[in-house]
């Protein structure tokens, strides 16, 4: 049986929140800072998919579709806006109608809630050994 590779990710998760407020600190232009931050939130959820997918196929439904939610609905819209809107700034952008800056808040609520579901997963199968 493989280790639980689902503390892997939700380990990863964090970095990457600890990753994002250090490019904050450190990238003194918001718009690059941004890019690079949404970069990492578009990346690490791919790897993750792609990782797992690999190794245990579809297995975990709920993961994925955790994993899915916050990337589809949010981490690629946001990047997306940002690259396709270079120079606007982001509380002049919308995606489908939502304005930039609520998009972003749902986006934080959305990347806790799949740091949620990759918790209950590895909690779970942690249980089943």
């Amino acid at each position: 049986m493989r280790r639980n590779a689902y503390l892997g990710y939700l380990l990863a998760q964090i970095v990457v929140i600890c990753a994002v407020i250090f490019i904050f600190k450190f990238v003194s232009d918001r718009q690059i800072a941004a890019t690079l931050a949404g970069t990492l939130f578009v990346g690490l959820p791919v790897v993750m998919m792609i990782k797992e997918y690999f190794h245990a196929g579809l297995e975990q439904t709920v993961w994925y579709v955790g994993v899915l939610q916050f990337w589809t609905l949010f981490a690629l819209p946001i990047l997306g806006l940002r690259l396709f809107n270079w120079g606007v700034p982001f509380d002049q952008l919308a995606f489908l109608g939502i304005p930039g800056p609520v998009l972003h808040q749902w986006s934080s609520k959305s990347y806790v809630a799949m740091m949620i579901v990759t918790a209950w997963t590895w909690w779970k199968t942690s249980s089943q050994k």
